[in-house]
């Protein structure tokens, strides 16, 4: 005989499924990406700049050049680096990169390059990353003009504050100052199939309103 809690489990995804199912298709979303149930695809892009503009880390990735020698070329490397979203440029990642770093060897070869950014945890929050917001920006690096450098300097101390210690010019390293200009993203609005997922135009991503509110999302994933 089923437990009581099991029963409860199988009620509540019942429900849940049939509310998801019962929602109206709104909008008919990017050409073979997910059709939105009860959002628009402007919205979800208006969620990726949110979580552009909100959260200043991601995974910062490019592609092994042969240096490390013939085994590790062609092979995708990452890692965690600060960002922020531009303030002469909302939505374009501002970073401030040492070329001592391998991500900056692999771009003097080829310079693809692509950073993810997840919502992370406020503090005391457990979270669940794979039920979290994700978006992956695709693009290639361009150095920032030399006119601007007091002008994202401070911009970017502004999020990061220790920042300050590894500025062009500290001695520390030799840091420079990129934007990653984006030419396509890939969206995962949570885990599952009741959330949006797929690819956003960057016209669409540029133009989209920002907002602190959190939107509520139900999307059902059509490929």
């Amino acid at each position: 005989m089923p437990s009581i809690r099991s029963i409860a489990l199988a009620v509540s995804v019942a429900l849940f499924s049939a509310s998801a199912l019962a929602l109206p298709t709104t909008h008919n979303c990017h050409e073979s990406d997910a059709q939105a149930v009860g959002e628009t695809y402007e919205q979800a892009a208006s969620l990726c700049r949110d979580l552009v503009k909100n959260t200043n880390v991601g995974t910062f990735m490019t592609v092994m050049n042969g240096e490390k020698g013939p085994q590790l070329e062609g092979y995708p490397f990452g890692s965690m680096d600060y960002y922020v979203d531009d303030c002469q440029n909302s939505g374009t990642p501002l970073l401030l990169l040492s070329h001592l770093q391998i991500n900056m060897h692999n771009i003097k070869s080829n310079n693809k390059a692509s950073l993810a950014v997840r919502r992370l945890p406020k503090e005391g929050e457990r979270g669940n990353p794979m039920m979290d917001r994700r978006v992956t920006l695709i693009g290639h690096l361009v150095p920032v003009e030399k006119s601007r450098h007091a002008e994202v300097e401070a911009c970017f101390v502004a999020g990061h504050p220790d920042a300050k210690w590894w500025l062009p010019g500290s001695g520390f390293h030799d840091f420079a100052w990129y934007t990653l200009e984006i030419e396509s993203l890939y969206h995962i609005g949570g885990f599952g199939g009741i959330h949006h997922i797929g690819w956003i135009d960057v016209d669409t991503y540029k133009n989209a309103a920002t907002s602190s509110a959190p939107v509520e999302t139900r999307f059902r994933v059509q490929y």
